[in-house]
């Protein structure tokens, strides 16, 4: 047995390596060797100094590191991976260095410079666990720290890690999220950082359209599109969803909302096919080329970026991408202080102004950069309520037409709030969740005329008028508001939707479908009643199929939609697929013993529509067994 001393200490233990280094390597040696050299001089070296950890040894693609202090060695890991994610925005995705980091505590064995044991191991094993620029931590690191530092953990259970005998629990460290946010620290900062990002990322995009001509114009016979890439001859780009990089979880969804504004203020330059906010979602924090992202949402441009606030000043990132090359045709970084957000707002505008690369009305300007509103705390509110606006329940509409209330109380002349309220009282309305429909229609008819009042390019007012005008068969009026909307925002995919909601209605069927499938194009989660008006469409073209998709989607996706489940239940009667047609129909009846389908449809204007219609439901079976039938209907029962 040996005597020999054997020095230990209990310190945490940081491994770190790069994901995909030998692929860097291939396709860059000597650039992905200067990139690492200067992201530890700049950032890595200095965070681990600063925190007072000590470089163990390193390797070609990782370190090993160690720290007195658990709470230090994940404070300094997420300083780590929020900054390179910083320096990683203006390098194209299949360039950049994003390291995997694994912490543990444990008792560890010192020989020279070197440290060994068991402790080591856990480490690098969560370091394997973590995900690109992500940070695995074990149980004990995650209970030493847990209420220290403002970050969330994320706890994916016992983990079996190799050569390791026991198993070991694992917790992701959330660098998204933050746990028990303070509401009046950040509230400033943060609605300022938010309105001053609005119009930094519109600037940054046009100048970077300013180098890059041919962003705009057309394209020369080098650049070969196909159709599916874009919608007509326009270029289509997409608007991804802002990392969050601030220290507050509460600001994620302003974070959205700021992208939604952008989305909002780009979609209404007729030159552009801007992708819906619904489009862009799915690719909040997903790891995807751009490559991938151009083929997914059939665009050739993207625009991606994070902001973060840190006491009374404000960093944003931003960066325009060509999908088809993953090359970066504009980035930029600015740092500014919150103070007076406004004049700084200003400021910006002139030189967005001086910089624009194509020629765009002075009134399309107005239109764009305009302030929603001058009290940050209303558009607090809008935001807030704008999810429940999304994806509707009865629960979170009611939730939702709170908050834009609250917003209206603070600035009487917000005109997206009246709009937003309007659009509440519709959605119940449509829903069947009102009391009384009518009276609900004639509120948000009001509320929306007064949204115009106070800004008539207020596009989601006008669409919202052209639905109410279409409920009481106003065609003439319901086709002039919506074709006002989509004048002021042609990307507007609940604007494009109300067109073929109307074409539906007034029998001009191909014309609905081209209108409906356009803005499904941009918006691929379609609302309830644009994605009925679709499979609607379809059914009376007898595209029985399409129907059925539409609607059963529908269903999923909106449970209380029960205008999809009559007309489920006639296109799988027209199918031939009786079981099913009878067993919708037996959920119809439980659901709305008062239905009377002969009372569904009126609002066609083509005769042979609605008999179209009535003969799926007479075939489905959805009249009455017994009842006064007109004669017609008797016989052909």
């Amino acid at each position: 047995m040996s005597t020999e001393h054997v020095e230990r200490r209990l310190t945490a233990i940081l491994a770190a390596d790069i994901a995909g280094y030998s692929r860097l390597m291939g396709n860059d040696e000597e650039g992905t060797l200067a990139q690492l050299k200067a992201h530890r001089r700049a950032l890595v070296d200095r965070k681990i100094n600063e925190h007072r950890g000590r470089i163990v040894k390193t390797t070609g693609d990782g370190m090993l590191v160690e720290f007195a202090s658990v709470v230090e060695a994940v404070r300094c890991a997420v300083e780590i991976q929020r900054g390179m994610a910083e320096r990683n925005v203006a390098t194209p995705t299949g360039q950049r260095i994003e390291f995997r980091v694994g912490i543990n505590v444990g008792d560890i064995i010192i020989e020279g410079d070197d440290i060994f044991g068991d402790g080591v191991n856990v480490a690098a094993r969560l370091e394997g666990l973590a995900e690109p620029g992500g940070i695995c931590v074990s149980g004990r690191v995650q209970e030493d720290a847990q209420g220290k530092l403002d970050i969330a953990f994320e706890d994916i259970g016992e983990q079996k890690l190799k050569n390791i005998a026991r198993p070991v629990r694992a917790f992701r460290v959330r660098l998204d999220a933050t746990v028990a946010p303070a509401l009046a620290g950040w509230r400033r900062g943060l609605f300022a950082a938010l309105a001053l990002m609005i119009l930094l990322i519109v600037a940054a995009l046009w100048t970077g359209l300013g180098s890059e001509w041919k962003f705009l114009s057309i394209l020369h016979s080098g650049d070969q599109f196909t159709k599916s890439a874009e919608v007509g001859t326009k270029p289509a780009i997409a608007i991804l969803p802002f990392l969050n990089h601030s220290d507050d979880s509460a600001r994620e969804y302003f974070a959205d909302g700021l992208t939604q504004d952008i989305i909002n203020a780009l979609g209404r330059f007729s030159a552009l096919t801007v992708m819906s906010w619904n489009a862009v979602f799915p690719y909040k924090a997903k790891p995807a080329s751009p490559e991938e992202i151009g083929r997914g949402l059939a665009v050739s441009y993207l625009v991606e970026g994070s902001v973060r606030q840190t006491g009374d000043r404000v960093l944003v990132i931003a960066q325009l991408v060509d999908t088809r090359q993953g090359r970066v045709l504009w980035s930029a970084r600015f740092e500014e202080a919150l103070a007076d957000v406004f004049a700084l707002q200003d400021n910006i505008v002139t030189d967005i102004v001086r910089v624009l690369a194509i020629r765009v009305t002075q009134i399309e300007q107005n239109r764009v950069f305009a302030k929603p509103t001058e009290n940050l705390a209303a558009y607090d509110y809008v935001l807030r309520a704008r999810p429940a606006l999304q994806r509707p329940t009865h629960a979170n509409n009611v939730e939702a037409r709170a908050l834009l209330k609250r917003a209206i109380e603070l600035d009487p002349n917000y005109a997206a709030a009246y709009a937003a309220l309007a659009e509440t009282y519709h959605i119940a309305s449509s829903m069947g969740w009102a009391e009384s429909p009518i009276a609900f229609l004639s509120r948000a008819e009001e509320l929306a005329i007064k949204a115009l009042r106070l800004d008539d390019s207020e596009v989601r007012a006008r669409i919202i008028l052209g639905h109410v005008h279409l409920f009481h068969q106003r065609y003439n009026q319901a086709e002039a508001e919506i074709e006002r909307a989509i004048t002021i925002n042609p990307n507007d995919a609940h604007g494009l939707a109300g067109r073929g909601n109307i074409l539906l209605w007034l029998g001009q069927t191909d014309a609905a479908i081209e209108a409906l499938e356009q803005a499904q194009r941009i918006d691929p989660d379609l609302n309830a009643i644009d994605r009925f008006a679709l499979s609607l469409a379809y059914y009376l073209k007898r595209r029985y199929d399409a129907a059925i998709e539409q609607a059963e989607l529908n269903l999923r996706t909106t449970a209380g939609a029960n205008f999809s489940r009559i007309l489920l239940a006639a296109a799988y009667a027209q199918h031939n697929r009786a079981e099913d047609a009878a067993r919708v129909v037996t959920m119809i009846r439980r659901m709305d013993p008062t239905f009377d389908p002969q009372e569904f449809g009126t609002k066609f204007l083509n005769a042979g529509d609605l008999e179209h219609l009535r003969d799926g439901f007479r075939k489905a079976r959805l009249y009455p067994v017994t009842g006064d039938l007109p004669p017609a209907e008797r016989r052909n029962r």
